[in-house]
């Protein structure tokens, strides 16, 4: 027989433990164990010592369970209202029906509103429809309530072009007034108030599932008369809680309706059918269940049985069918207020909210699992959006904590007498005990057995009490004091230490012991008050504990309270449109006024004086809201500038041109980029017939750096498109053969991408590159930027002088979570578009008459005016604008920083017009970069919101730092260039964001577990297991060299030696000063990388080499990286380059 000892929540000392372990081993045969071992089950946590078991039960996370266990028991011995409760509880929700829901009169009103917004908006929309949903149509909401209206428009028209539209419409009418627009939020609404009736209304289009669920909601209300008291109420304690703000983390209102209809449905005498039980078929088969509209008090539903990937979906293979929304004849025995506190008690004890998901389609318990939903929080699904949780607004868990909070404190009100007679009209939330005391029935409620409670298996070991370490030192104990010496001292020490912990506990331990006094669920004595709790702690011996295995529980069914106490009404209940106080059991009212019960829908009662948490839904943090909130992308106001002098003007007009000089690619190295994509080709043509390569990308737009990579597009003779083409075999062909060229390595297929490519190096030269199957939108782009670069040099220049910004602040990979430069080439070329005069023009908008030519490729109009001889004829403004490189960069970064809106515009340069997000549907993006010819596609879509207040920072001090005239340089900055570039200044010393990348590799797109880096090789087991077994080999291999390569110090930057034998290291850390030539100063990052550049420009291979040879420096992925290190160089550091 197994020895456990169950310790119950009353209090007891570790002593006692020990004295009845001691006699309960004397006791039980073969029992040679040494040591006391205990386990936590609330903690799930198994305790070897006396000391380390004091020490959990001080912990702060097993005080809050423990508290949390016994609030759950003092929960469940909460006796049933009785009958003057039931009827008092009654009242003040017919109260809140009658004195704050919507009446007759209330509902016409907002039929009128509808009636005369449509007469408005048929003029501009005509066929369009206007309907009434939400809580002016289900009745479930307030006198102030909004009203929702939904426009059903013509199939041709988009949700944008509608809204925008009528909110033209509406802010010239006089009838509707503060006009609004609100489309950044999940559902664009236009809001606008109706100036006779000061409604608001929210005016959507297409918001179909709204509809239907509230056609379900209102056909629901009308059949079963209790649901609306039952929603009102919930809906104005969630007010009074302040719960149902989803601005701020709570729920919206008609959640709580389907709250009120989940618990109708499985309550044990239900009130309302559950849905898929009244079909064939099963809660395994909910997934193909769905609901489709509402007819004739019944829910119309389709089953669509799961398809296979051979299958193809059709209507023959669907079920339809329908199911009564509520029963012929129902119950009316549980009144209003029953059902109230069984509402309550539902979701406070029975329903498990964490793990479950609230479904009005089927009353068999829904596991989070099923739904593939997180286990947080609660989750509420939508009936006719199935696969929507209306509950994901509550992002906080202290929020759910609060809710929960409030709940329980609502139950334990309404399950008490109240205290105060319904004429003070002053409710006092905390009643006195004896005041609350409730006589318990003498036979059929006694007092629970807290092992029993604990659902703990008991071997004929009867429960003991544990009492605390300062009592159990005042004990004698001859059998443990020796061996207890030490456990006793340490165990003082953690009652000094944790005196703080028990202060700030101690008004939530003062709550609980008045709840308990209330019910009396235990037998507290008030010299137990001092004593500690030891919660469901046991003593087991881990020999005989192993291989049993508790038995699950089964779920059991809800059970309402107990209706012996309760009121039979039998007279039938009124219609939800016949709300009157006389109704709901008036001579149970009488009594209970009488008797002074009155209950009250405040604050206190309801929160015991607690807050919500205050979570910002942007940032997940505590203490704001997203209004408030510091990483929430806003327009700042900027401090206006000094006066530009001419001279320093001419500066900033020199930086840009020496940008272009030390970083642009010469004429060497676009000879041998092209040589070697000549020998590429030449080598691929003998393996795939018919192969073309073509450049395009940086090395053909006009815009490149040295050692950029090298972009080529593979096609193939007679094939104008990829259509029929098995393209990942091709790629896996190419790279099998790109593996026996001599001149390359590092070949890595990588056919998971959007584009699948092959990457490789050139050995000689060091760049790297990729191939890829017919990327023609990417040939037709380069073609338009190099169109837009030869039209006027200073585009070129600015470019150039934008990408060394970039990546001196290191805001310039994509691939890090950041922009792609040619997002920012795409900002400058819009920027220079809409200077006024223009510098550029939209080269996509001319053409000769009304209609734009098009000329498609993928799908996409890949059209622009590509005949720039004629263009000075074709483009009025041609050559008018005289502005200076150095003016047109100051002002784009004035324009980027004060100007130019980023949340209402969309950086587009196929148009001179301004276009919205909204107009995209890209609202939930904040910096909106559209492609020019893939117009789905938003470079900027994978910025985070930390990502772009750096990238903002950076723009705000570089404005700064160009816009503010200086007579000299400081002497820590040797040359202007490092002046202008010096990426503390710019970043203010900080790094970019890296939230969104890989910890391992540190880069964007996969999660740790899916990181190239650490998945382990895999064995090959055949040739069709190549393209994975070989892929991942390759990529191991090709990150191993990239690390090679990438490896240099941290100090002076060389690929030698790492930082701790750097000269130039200081072990204290100390931070050089600027200027020194003794130590690295951060100025000279920009002179070391632009010097680098130049010297690891490839040489043609044909040149005849030196006949000293010198080491050789490649340059790495590094180098061309100005910001890839924050750390200083020096004059010193540059003398030990060997290339120097």
């Amino acid at each position: 027989m197994d020895m456990v000892l169950v310790i119950d929540h009353t209090t007891t000392s570790i002593s006692e433990l020990l004295q009845t372990r001691n006699q309960q081993q004397d006791d039980t045969q073969g029992r040679t164990e040494e040591g006391v071992w205990f386990s936590c089950h609330l903690c799930d946590t198994k305790i070897d010592s006396v000391s380390r078991a004091h020490t959990h039960l001080r912990d702060r996370g097993h005080r809050r369970r423990a508290k949390e266990k016994r609030d759950e028991l003092l929960l469940k011995s909460i006796p049933p209202p009785g009958k003057d409760q039931i009827a008092a509880i009654g009242s003040a929700l017919e109260g809140v029906a009658v004195g704050e829901g919507l009446s007759e009169e209330d509902v016409q009103v907002r039929h009128g509103v509808l009636a005369l917004m449509q007469s408005v908006i048929a003029h501009v929309l005509p066929g369009s429809k206007l309907r009434l949903y939400g809580s002016s149509c289900s009745r479930f909401g307030f006198k102030d309530s909004d009203v929702n209206i939904d426009i059903q428009a013509s199939s041709s028209m988009h949700q944008p072009d509608v809204l925008l539209l009528v909110q033209e419409t509406l802010s010239k009418c006089s009838t509707f007034v503060e006009v609004q627009a609100d489309f950044y939020t999940r559902v664009p609404v236009v809001v606008c108030r109706e100036k006779q009736s000061a409604l608001l209304c929210r005016v959507s289009a297409g918001n179909d599932s709204a509809c239907l669920t509230t056609q379900f909601l209102s056909a629901l209300a009308n059949g079963e008369p209790r649901l609306l008291p039952l929603v009102l109420g919930l809906r104005r304690w969630a007010t009074v809680c302040h719960v149902d703000c989803v601005d701020e983390g709570g729920l919206p209102p008609y959640s709580l309706a389907l709250m009120v209809i989940c618990f109708l449905q499985q309550r044990k005498d239900t009130l309302l059918p559950a849905f898929l039980e009244s079909t064939e078929y099963s809660v395994g088969q909910l997934g193909g269940f769905s609901f489709t509209a509402v007819e004739d008090q019944e829910v119309l539903w389709v089953f669509s049985p799961p398809q296979t990937d051979t299958q193809v979906p059709s209507e023959n293979t669907q079920k339809r069918g329908k199911a009564p929304l509520v029963f012929a004849e129902s119950s009316r025995e549980a009144g209003v207020g029953l059902l109230w506190v069984e509402l309550l008690r539902f979701y406070s004890l029975d329903f498990q909210l964490q793990d479950r998901v609230l479904s009005v389609r089927t009353s068999s318990p829904l596991w989070r699992d099923i739904k593939d939903w997180p286990r947080k929080r609660i989750a509420i699904e939508d009936p006719f959006a199935v696969g929507r949780n209306v509950a994901r607004t509550m992002i906080s868990q202290p929020m759910f904590d609060y809710f929960v909070h409030c709940l329980k404190t609502t139950y334990k009100y309404f399950s008490n007498r109240p205290t105060r007679p319904a004429a003070n009209h002053k409710p006092q939330s905390q009643p006195s005990p004896k005041q609350s005391s409730t006589p318990r029935k003498a036979s059929g409620e006694a007092k629970p057995k807290i092992g029993h409670g604990l659902n703990h298996v008991q071997s004929g070991v009867r429960n003991v009490r544990v009492t605390s370490e300062v009592t159990r030192r005042r004990r004698k104990n001859s059998e443990c004091a020796v061996e207890e010496h030490e456990d006793d001292e340490e165990s003082s020490d953690l009652l000094e230490e944790d005196e703080s912990e028990e202060e700030e506990d101690s008004e939530e331990e003062e709550a609980i012991q008045r709840a308990e006094k209330r019910w009396e669920p235990f037998n507290s004595t008030a010299e137990e008050e001092e004593q500690f709790v030891l919660e469901e702690l046991s003593e087991e011996h881990p020999s005989d504990s192993e291989g049993e295995e508790e038995e699950p529980e089964e779920e059991e069914e809800y059970t309402p309270l107990s209706e012996e106490d309760s009121p039979a009404d039998s007279t039938p209940l009124p219609r939800p449109h016949s709300l009157t106080p006389s109704k709901y059991g008036s001579a149970e009212k009488r009594s209970a006024l009488l008797n002074g019960l009155s209950y009250h829908f405040t604050k206190q009662a309801f929160t015991l004086g607690k807050k919500p948490t205050l979570v910002c839904s942007l940032c997940k943090r505590d203490g704001h809201l997203k209004a408030d909130c510091p990483e929430d992308f806003k327009k700042v106001e900027m401090k206006p500038l000094p006066a530009m002098t001419p001279k320093f003007l001419k500066v900033i007009d020199q930086v840009c041109e020496q940008c272009q000089m030390d970083f642009g690619p010469d004429e060497l190295e676009v000879q041998v980029r092209e040589h070697i994509l000549q020998d590429l080709e030449t080598f691929i043509r003998r393996h795939i017939e018919g192969a073309r390569l073509k450049l395009f990308g940086s090395s053909k737009n006009g815009f490149g750096f040295k050692q950029s990579d090298l972009d080529i597009c593979m096609v193939l003779e007679g094939q104008d498109t990829a259509m029929g083409l098995d393209c990942i075999s091709i790629i896996l062909s190419l790279a099998r053969a790109l593996g026996k060229h001599s001149g390359l390595k590092n070949i890595i297929p990588i056919i998971t991408a959007k584009v699948p490519i092959v990457k490789f190096c050139h050995v000689k030269t060091g760049l790297e590159g990729d191939i890829s199957l017919y990327n023609r939108l990417g040939l037709h782009n380069t073609e338009l930027l190099a169109s837009y670069a030869s039209i006027d040099p200073r585009v070129r220049q600015l470019c150039y002088t934008m990408k060394v910004f970039t990546k001196v602040c290191d805001i310039g990979d994509a691939s890090r979570g950041s922009l792609s430069s040619y997002a920012y080439t795409l900002m400058v070329l819009f920027y220079l578009q809409q200077r006024e005069p223009p510098v550029i023009p939209v080269l996509q908008e001319i053409y000769d008459g009304q209609t734009k030519p098009e000329v498609l490729v993928e799908g996409w109009n890949i059209y622009f005016f590509s005949d720039l001889k004629d263009l000075p004829r074709r483009w009025p403004s041609y050559g008018q604008n005289r502005e200076s490189v150095g003016e047109l960069w100051l002002g784009l970064l004035r324009f980027y920083t004060e100007h130019f809106d980023f949340k209402e515009h969309v950086i587009c340069v196929r148009q001179k017009d301004t276009l919205s997000p909204f107009q995209k549907q890209w609202t939930s993006k904040y910096i909106t970069i559209e492609d020019p010819f893939d117009l789905h596609h938003n470079l900027g879509g994978g910025l985070s919101r930390r990502m772009i207040n750096f990238i903002m920072k950076a723009f705000i001090n570089g404005r700064r730092v160009f816009g503010t005239p200086v007579n000299t340089f400081p002497p820590e900055y040797p040359d202007k260039m490092e002046y202008f570039y010096d990426p503390e200044v710019l970043t203010e010393g900080e790094v970019a964001p890296n939230d969104r990348c890989c910890r391992i590799c540190g880069k964007i797109g996969h999660f740790v577990k899916d990181c190239p880096i650490r998945k382990k090789t895999r064995s090959r087991r055949g040739g069709d297991d190549w393209e994975h077994t070989d892929q991942e080999r390759h990529m191991k291999e090709y990150d191993r060299l990239r690390k090679q390569e990438q490896k240099r110090c941290f100090i002076c930057g060389a690929t030698t030696h790492v930082k701790k034998a750097c000269p130039y290291y200081r072990p204290g850390g100390v931070k050089p000063e600027g200027g020194s030539h003794s130590f690295p100063s951060s100025t000279n990052q920009l002179r070391i990388i632009r010097e680098r550049e130049q010297q690891g420009s490839p040489q043609l291979e044909g040149k005849k080499k030196k006949k000293k040879k010198t080491k050789k420096v490649m340059s790495g992925p590094q180098a061309g990286n100005l910001a890839s290190r924050h750390v200083p160089l020096t004059h010193a550091a540059q003398k030990k380059n060997p290339v120097d």
